[in-house]
């Protein structure tokens, strides 16, 4: 997956930016970081590939269409949430909807699989919405 020779690392991309990340179709991997910020480059570029050219580690995910995959670690939930949050500039510069699917791969870290109801981005912003998994 992806050469390393087409890499365009950006940290809190401008709608510019997103012509250089996506290329024939809108997919992007990235992290999002304590403070808000976001690093994000094009999804044919695999995580592991990158990690070791960049300094901070933060929660990854990828964006695929109207898809938002977060690749959980153990994160606690109410900071992933306000990650998501901090980076809606971003996110919308990507051209991410407020409509577009939230979903989680808990399998790839924790090799086990944590159910969620159906999350929509925009559920982050309303007042006493929770990010969490179902019980």
């Amino acid at each position: 997956m992806g050469n390393l020779d087409d890499l365009f690392l950006c940290t809190n991309p401008t709608r510019r930016d997103a012509k250089s990340i996506y290329r024939d179709e809108k997919y992007a991997r990235g992290i999002l970081l304590a403070n808000g910020d976001m690093m994000v480059w094009n999804g044919d570029i695999m995580h592991t590939k990158v990690m070791p050219y960049i300094t901070e580690t933060g929660v990854h995910f990828s964006i695929f269409n109207d898809k938002l995959e977060i690749c959980w670690q153990y994160e606690a939930w109410t900071e992933i949430q306000r990650r998501l949050v901090l980076a809606k500039p971003y996110f919308d510069n990507l051209g991410f909807p407020e409509d577009g699917r939230i979903v989680f791969d808990t399998r790839y870290y924790t090799h086990s699989d944590v159910p969620f109801a159906d999350i929509r981005y925009k559920q982050l912003f309303e007042d006493g919405f929770e990010l969490k998994p179902l019980e």
